[in-house]
């Protein structure tokens, strides 16, 4: 395929109208650069940028498509399954978590809530155990050089919508610590569809900042394949020297090949599909896919006799820090306000037919908030003797009860405030 590729996106999506440089494959593809990065996401966008734009030649794969904000059209039934990985049906093989990261150019910091917490002192002393001999001052500093680029600062009281205030009056009732959210957005619209990819560009991911970055930077040379996924880590002479991989359609047609020679390859597909790859290719075997965690997490729902609309505004945009490791505890839980959307909401309520029904006429008067608990190293990536991936995990009895703890504690906290019922995820 021969064309000039500096500052350009390729993908498999043949739409004409796009904000960024954007070619259509058409056929094998074989690339020369410096380094090579897998993934789009906060790690291999801000990785991929940074190199490109310091003079380096890079190439950044991402195995979902390229969408910019015309696309998102904040309709759940569209979004889902253009944005989202597997459609938002990844599970553990018990079947029991459901497993949300999405799946396109900028990966899951597009379809996220744009919360931001800075790395507690607890998770840094974990990960310096593991060998991640990084120093708090030049923590702190990249920290700070991150919340920059993507534009991060605290929700104004005035942008707390009804939903959000119930925990914090909750919050206040009890005593708790709690405060709003910091976030990536500038001038947000709160609409309340972050998960869907944001329609005005106000939610400060990946793709609008360090990857739309790099390719407006006349100095940088930085090639993008999109629908792209790597499959092998190439070597001679026992070092590594490329990618291949194979150029896949949203229906999972593979349609070409691509060959990428690279002095460097970086692998930041995130937990999961970074261990896929490095199990496939038999990399660091005695380590990869082990000690996972997922952070699982559960929700109460409290009706309340007044009209919460708890839809109108920001989603996430307050946490009760009481009992959890941003509060310097090691374990326990945040307590987060959250809100979705009619569709997957409706979804998510325990009940059916004439009962799902009548829940659903109260739709204005839930409001609803969700226990994360921080997990220890639970579950672990494993490929099956046919190749296929499965993620195994089985929630510890202490992290059991840390979030049979939490929900109880958010269902009393919803009553202190006046809630008529609590509603559990659980089908009574």
């Amino acid at each position: 395929m021969e064309c000039e590729r500096m500052n350009t996106i390729f993908g498999l999506e043949n739409i004409e109208k796009r904000k960024e440089r954007y070619k259509l494959v058409r056929g094998d593809i074989i690339d020369d650069v410096d380094v090579c990065v897998i993934g789009s996401g906060a790690a291999g966008a801000i990785i991929a940028s940074k190199l490109a734009r310091k003079g380096l030649t890079v190439a950044l794969l991402e195995k979902g498509g390229y969408y910019d904000s015309e696309d998102m059209n904040q309709r759940e039934a569209d979004m889902i399954p253009l944005l989202w990985k597997n459609n938002g049906a990844i599970f553990t093989d018990d079947l029991r978590i459901v497993i949300v990261q999405g799946e396109c150019l900028g990966g899951t910091t597009v379809i996220n809530d744009a919360v931001c917490f800075k790395t507690p002192k607890i998770v840094r002393d974990e990960w310096r155990r593991l060998g991640v001999n990084i120093n708090d001052e030049k923590w702190e500093k990249a920290l700070d050089e991150v919340w920059q680029g993507i534009n991060v600062s605290k929700v104004k009281e005035e942008e707390l919508n009804t939903n959000n205030l119930m925990l914090k009056k909750a919050c206040e009732v009890k005593g708790y610590k709690g405060e709003p959210n910091y976030r990536n957005c500038k001038e947000c619209m709160r609409c309340g569809f972050c998960h869907l990819g944001c329609h005005y560009e106000t939610k400060q991911d990946m793709l609008v900042t360090y990857i739309t970055s790099a390719l407006h930077d006349p100095n940088a040379d930085i090639r993008i394949y999109c629908n792209c996924s790597a499959e092998k880590i190439t070597y001679e002479n026992g070092i590594v020297d490329g990618v291949e991989g194979k150029f896949v359609d949203k229906m999972g047609n593979e349609k070409y090949g691509i060959r990428i020679n690279a002095k460097v390859v970086v692998i930041s597909a995130g937990a999961i599909a970074s261990s896929i790859l490095l199990l496939k290719n038999g990399i660091a075997k005695d380590k990869a896919g082990k000690g996972l965690s997922l952070h699982p997490a559960g929700h109460i729902i409290g009706r309340f006799k007044e009209e919460i609309n708890a839809y109108d505004g920001i989603p996430m945009a307050y946490t009760c820090h009481e009992f959890g490791i941003t509060n310097g505890i090691n374990g326990g839980y945040l307590i987060e306000s959250i809100f979705l959307p009619i569709f997957q909401f409706a979804m998510g309520l325990p009940s059916f037919l004439l009962e799902h029904a009548k829940m659903m006429k109260d739709f204005n008067h839930y409001a609803m908030a969700g226990v994360l608990v921080k997990d220890g190293a639970n579950g672990k990536i494993i490929l099956t003797e046919e190749g296929n991936a499965r993620i195994s995990y089985k929630i510890s009895e202490r992290d059991l009860k840390t979030a049979a703890e939490g929900l109880g504690r958010l269902a009393e906290m919803w009553f202190d405030i006046g809630a008529e019922e609590v509603i559990t995820e659980h089908i009574s």
